[in-house]
């Protein structure tokens, strides 16, 4: 705004302070109806007296900072800034800043708080009470920011901050009480974790033996084979904050989670438990069968209907003779691969951002999670495999195996010759008339997008005029189903004729080296 209409606007909070309501209401009207003409000192001087008047010109001709006017015209900060919220102005705090303040002075004092619940509560746990107010109570909820402070309060330390969560402990939690040392939370907490956890394997196999032993259902925190769900567990109940315990007294804390079976004595020795030694080590050793089994089933992959371990020694040996099978069973996959029409995609405006949104990618859409390293690997072997029998087929006189360069093919090639994945791309087939160039990608579902690396994009961006030397695309969906097979080939992302049949999604990151003095 320039001119009188910059100064009416400027002006209004100060005379809404000093004057009212009426006279705010009467210079904009004055402004409305004579515009530019406006005399405004004279106005001023009408309006608030003339000494007044000239103190208030004086304080906006040299400044455009409501701050400074505020303090020259000696108002308290709570009125200026009611003034400003009640105009629909911009508060002269900004909220993000108060809050992220709070935030820290709480964080400074989080321990001693912590400590102060913690006497609060510590009978509590000694009677074997609920702990469901204590853990209410720890989250601290209960002293939250206050949203008065962004128009009260002129700057937030640490000290006003300190004696706020004061007040607010008092009426919450009453008198602070003697409850004698505790040890310090973090460090208290952490020997009960390990003990919970070193404790875990030997507690589960008890347990378990006397379950099966008994006929009764284990608990399922009671699985030898994995002891974060039960860890986390104590973590949740608040029972692992107030004493260190001995790994004798865990089968007490069990109970009052529900891991612990009812009827069973809360005892970890065998002999008390009625157990002996072929019942605990039958129990043992299908704690480490389960363990086995749970670590093949997490690095498994389903092929075809059939479960593959991707960390076997034999996994490339078994998968090639499924994939040979269903490759031989039926020619359709050929028969739906074939090079693939993009449509247009709306490229973005120079200069302008593409991210729309945290993890979305130009178009707002949301970003694929990338699966587990193994399953990668998977993917890449399977779907190399698979491009291998496609341009066989699709350059029956120039594809062999040594045209295979990346280094998928050591596991498939009897020639003993190593792959370089550094290359950017999978493939290398030399054609009286082009050299062609394919990177082979894939998808577990149907897919639509895939990433390159900064060597793929290089290599890409050397052929980009398509002529003798050509870089294209495998790209296989559904990778791991046979049934649903196909091998589409994609235009050069990086040619000058069809990198708008792309949009991007995210770009990579960069690698950058030093050298330390």
């Amino acid at each position: 705004k320039g001119g009188v209409e910059r100064r009416v606007r400027f002006l209004l909070p100060a005379i809404l302070c000093l004057a009212g309501d009426a006279a705010v209401d009467r210079l904009s009207e004055a402004h409305s109806r004579l515009g530019p003409s406006l005399q405004l000192r004279d106005w001023l001087a009408r309006e608030i007296g003339e000494e007044l008047a000239e103190n208030v010109w004086a304080a906006i001709t040299d400044t455009e900072d409501q701050a400074v006017v505020m303090k020259r015209l000696g108002i308290s900060f709570a009125d200026y800034n009611a003034a400003l919220k009640k105009l629909g102005y911009p508060p002269l705090n900004n909220e993000d800043d108060l809050r992220r303040l709070f935030e820290v002075y709480l964080n400074e004092l989080r321990p001693q708080l912590l400590d102060r619940i913690r006497r609060r509560h510590l009978a509590a746990y000694r009677r074997g009470d609920s702990l469901k107010q204590y853990l209410e109570h720890k989250s601290l909820d209960f002293i939250a920011f206050d949203s008065n402070w962004v128009v009260t309060l002129e700057e937030l330390d640490r000290s006003f901050v300190e004696r706020y969560v004061n007040s607010r402990a008092d009426l919450e939690l009453g008198p602070d009480q003697d409850a004698g040392d505790l040890d310090e939370i973090k460090r208290l907490t952490s020997a009960n974790q390990k003990t919970a956890q070193a404790a875990h394997p030997r507690m589960a196999s008890l347990v378990r033996a006397w379950c099966r032993k008994n006929a009764v259902e284990r608990p399922q925190m009671m699985d030898p084979s994995d002891a974060q769900p039960f860890v986390r567990a104590l973590e949740r109940s608040g029972l692992l904050d107030f004493e260190r315990f001995l790994p004798d007294q865990l089968p007490s804390v069990c109970s009052k989670i529900d891991a612990w079976p009812g009827g069973m004595p809360q005892t970890l020795d065998p002999i008390k438990l009625s157990l002996d030694d072929a019942d605990i080590d039958f129990e043992e050793r299908e704690a480490r069968e389960a363990r086995r089994r749970s670590e093949v089933a997490r690095r498994s992959i389903t092929f075809g209907g059939k479960a593959l371990d991707t960390g076997s020694t034999d996994f490339s040996q078994v998968f090639a003779e499924l994939a040979e099978n269903a490759l031989s069973a039926s020619a359709e996959w050929f028969a739906r691969s074939r090079p693939a029409r993009l449509e247009l995609q709306e490229q973005p405006e120079p200069g302008r951002d593409k991210r729309k949104g945290r993890g979305g990618d130009a178009k707002g859409g949301v970003r694929r999670d990338q699966p587990p390293d193994h399953v990668l690997r998977a993917m890449g072997v399977a779907s190399e495999y698979l491009a291998r029998d496609y341009l066989m087929k699709r350059h029956p006189k120039e594809m062999s195996d040594r045209c295979w360069v990346s280094r998928n093919r050591e596991a498939f090639c009897p020639d003993g010759e190593k792959g370089d994945d550094s290359l950017g791309y999978d493939f290398r087939v030399v054609t009286a008339r082009n050299e062609m160039l394919y990177e082979v990608k894939s998808a577990l579902d149907a897919g639509g997008e895939f990433e390159l690396t900064a060597r793929e994009l290089e290599v890409a961006g050397s052929a980009a005029a398509d002529g003798k030397r050509r870089y294209r695309l495998l790209y296989v969906p559904f990778v791991f189903d046979p049934d649903r097979w196909r091998v589409l080939t994609l235009a050069n992302p990086a040619g000058e004729a069809t990198r708008n049949r792309y949009r991007v999604i995210r770009t990579g990151s960069v690698r950058y080296g030093f050298d330390v003095k």
